[in-house]
């Protein structure tokens, strides 16, 4: 069976306005040659009383009102109006009878029939297994129920029930495949990638950055999410042993940073556009993974790897399963030799290795990774 040319359906774990992910790079791409419709995160965990969730909360309600969104080619958004609790069974049964019923109306409307579901979250199983479908992809990025303020439990049973229902499981990393393989009906290892051509269109075309062109250099950088997978006091204690660099952070943060934006070399600069994430991590002299050593980061095939290796800055990470296959490009270096390394990666840069990192990610490229699992789910 061909699914070429096939609509897709998409249960994204981020909403389409949010920090680029796997999954956006994957779908923009598959909007080129297929009708996507996008369906926002139904959320994750339940939500506190708080400014930060009362501000999601607002955005949220103001994009399920604004109805189907057309944002690319062929690329459609729609903000299903969830209830947020999905450790609650009286919740569950509110969205897997309410949300079915509004995607396939917006289906309709958009002509999608016989659609290939791609979901990323596992708590979509009840609204799965509701639609109208040709075949289901759980695309697994993520070790969700190691997450903060998750209901583990109920989600770990909705995974399972996910993992026998797809057609096809897609993990990103080796621990992932470990861990669901023994419940999916069939898996495949495909890791991140990066869009190579985008980012080197980006570098044709810089421009001044004054927040971070002012900063003291050399400049040590991240660029994403800031969440409790990211070891800041790893980072903070080099600032403070290396006071002659500044370490910036690119990105937005979902946790604390105040202590932290006490130390003067440590600078947090917030979002930014994606179009100019490359011309942000060519300011770095060197890029960082400071992943911390917990449950989450174990599973994670780090996207900013790849990104950072498109630019062809040196890269300094912690030890990580996923990025073996990439040692002969990037520093691996323990928590404790952090320092040195980030020294050292700086002062052995040349023009040379950078080409080579440009060129190791070369074969890497989102349309590349988005047809293989199309591939894998025809055989």
């Amino acid at each position: 069976m061909s699914y070429s040319r096939a609509p897709i359906v998409c249960f994204s774990s981020n909403d389409w306005t949010d920090i680029p992910s796997s999954k956006f790079h994957i779908m923009r791409h598959l909007g080129r040659t297929h009708a996507v419709l996008w369906i926002d995160t139904i959320g994750l965990r339940s939500p506190k009383v708080s400014s930060r969730d009362a501000r999601r909360a607002w955005g949220k309600l103001k994009r399920i009102f604004r109805g189907t969104r057309h944002v690319e080619t062929n690329v459609y958004v729609w903000s299903p109006p969830a209830l947020p609790f999905h450790g609650v069974a009286a919740a569950r049964r509110f969205n897997a009878w309410l949300i079915p019923l509004m995607i396939r109306r917006v289906m309709r409307r958009l002509g999608m029939s016989d659609a290939v579901i791609w979901t990323y979250m596992p708590n979509a199983i009840d609204v799965v297994e509701r639609l109208p479908k040709r075949a289901v992809i759980y695309h697994c990025i993520d070790d969700y129920g190691e997450f903060t303020d998750v209901p583990k439990a109920a989600f770990e049973a909705m995974e399972q029930r996910m993992l026998r229902r797809a057609d096809l499981t897609v993990v990103s990393a080796r621990k992932l495949e470990e861990l669901r393989a023994p419940y999916a009906r069939r898996t495949a290892y495909v890791p991140h990638g990066v869009n190579l051509e985008e980012f080197q269109r980006a570098l044709e075309h810089d421009a001044a950055l004054p927040d971070i062109d002012g900063l003291p250099r050399p400049i040590a950088g991240f660029v994403g999410r800031i969440a409790d997978w990211i070891d800041l006091d790893l980072v903070a204690r080099c600032a403070r042993a290396m006071p002659d660099w500044s370490f910036v952070f690119v990105g937005p943060s979902i946790v604390d940073l105040s202590p932290y934006e006490q130390v003067p070399n440590m600078h947090f600069l917030g979002q930014k556009d994606h179009t100019r994430v490359p011309n942000y991590i060519r300011r770095f002299d060197v890029a960082l993974m400071p992943f911390a050593a917990n449950e989450v980061a174990a599973s994670v095939n780090p996207l900013k790897m790849y990104e950072y290796l498109a630019v062809g800055v040196p890269v300094v990470t912690v030890p990580m399963q996923e990025v073996e296959d990439y040692r002969q490009w990037i520093t691996i270096a323990e928590a404790g030799a952090w320092e040195t390394a980030i020294q050292a990666a700086h002062d052995e840069d040349s023009d040379e290795r950078r080409a080579e990192r440009v060129a190791s990610v070369s074969q890497r490229s989102w349309g590349a990774i988005a047809e293989t699992i199309l591939r894998e789910l025809e055989a």
